[in-house]
């Protein structure tokens, strides 16, 4: 039965977000609503920045019929977390995004609401439990101010991080699908069925997204997608580690299968820093604009970063079932792939430049 509820919150989530996307790609252009999208020179026509109402419905919608159908489902108690705050975060954050993308908000104010959203879900259960250190090991943290803590910049940190990723066509949505997959494989291994629904109907919701987001895109996913699909991902990770695994290992999956989007927004944050501009200003320095100056086209350059994040994934679902040794030899792997990729991107070369000139 619970196989079953998951399988047809995919199918309904995603039909649903296909028909919406539809219908909104074709209505705001045919009233002309738009997002001029003027600091990009690649793009070549004006796109409905609306994706998010779509993906947002869908989940919601798909929620409440398994409500309805697969009770049983909802009867799971896990770690006494409450679902129900879950959702009215979610909603805070999607309104959030609305609002961003027809008005705009400054970052001061977004951070802001994200941090509100983020204390409610950390008071519905929702938080880092645990801290890990690599071959050295971890340390259980209960309910402290240092959990607090960590779970805000957490939140607030991976809400962010799928917000920068999305700047090309298909981008922030096809490095989502893969995190959220191999959360619910997590999830689902250790038959925590609840949160596998919920990761469902995220997934369902990307894939009937996703024909209209795929270069060259008809709907473009907004602040009101991104920054939801952000917060369910930094939320469901901290609830997979749940699980009765070692404390080394707990916080080091989540970190591992989001590795790409934590990557992209520490770059983006350092080198603002060490170029002393404001960390919160747009700028076209990201690690896909650095692939299209390499002469990449915008759908290899998507292509590209979405199976990175994928190995990534994949990695992160291994990193719990192999050895010790094995996972030390991962977490080296994963750092040279980094380096190559800083190094290829020409981040790296930036900085011993300066060094040299100093």
């Amino acid at each position: 039965m619970e196989k079953l509820g998951i399988i047809i919150a995919v199918i309904i989530s995603g039909l649903l977000s296909y028909i919406l996307s539809f219908f909104s790609a074709k209505s705001t252009h045919r009233h002309k609503i738009f997002d001029n999208f003027k600091d990009r020179d690649f793009k070549e026509k004006e796109i409905p920045r609306i994706g998010g109402i779509a993906i947002v419905l869908s989940l919601f919608i798909s929620l409440l019929f398994i409500r309805l159908v697969f009770s049983s489902l909802f009867e799971e108690v896990t770690e006494n977390i409450n679902y129900t705050l879950l959702i009215v975060a979610v909603f805070i954050i999607f309104l959030l995004g609305i609002y961003d993308d027809v008005k705009g908000a400054n970052a001061l104010k977004k951070i802001l609401i994200q941090i509100i959203a983020a204390v409610i879900i950390f008071s519905g259960g929702f938080k880092i439990a645990a801290i890990s250190i690599p071959v050295i090991g971890g340390k259980a943290l209960g309910f402290n101010y240092l959990s607090f803590l960590l779970t805000i910049l957490w939140v607030v940190g991976i809400t962010n991080a799928v917000n920068i990723i999305d700047g090309l066509d298909g981008l922030a949505v096809g490095i989502s699908f893969f995190a959220a997959l191999s959360l619910g494989v997590l999830a689902l291994l250790s038959s925590q069925y609840l949160i596998v629904v919920f990761i469902a109907v995220l997934l369902g919701s990307m894939i009937g997204f996703y024909p209209f987001n795929f270069p060259r895109a008809k709907i473009y996913l907004g602040d009101s997608g991104s920054l939801v699909i952000g917060f369910l991902l930094a939320a469901l990770a901290m609830t997979t580690t749940h699980r009765k695994i070692s404390l080394a290992v707990a916080l080091m999956i989540p970190l591992i299968i989001l590795f790409l989007p934590i990557l992209e927004t520490s770059v983006t944050i350092i080198r603002r820093i060490y170029k002393k501009q404001n960390i919160f200003m747009a700028d076209r320095d990201h690690l896909h604009y650095r692939f299209l100056k390499k002469g990449f086209s915008e759908t290899k350059t998507t292509l590209v970063l979405i199976f990175i994040s994928f190995l990534f994934s994949l990695s992160g679902i291994l990193f719990e079932f192999v050895d010790r040794r094995l996972r030390v030899l991962l977490f080296v792997l994963i750092c040279l792939i980094c380096l190559f990729l800083l190094s290829y991107l020409g981040y790296i070369n930036i900085i011993f430049k300066k060094t040299k000139k100093g």
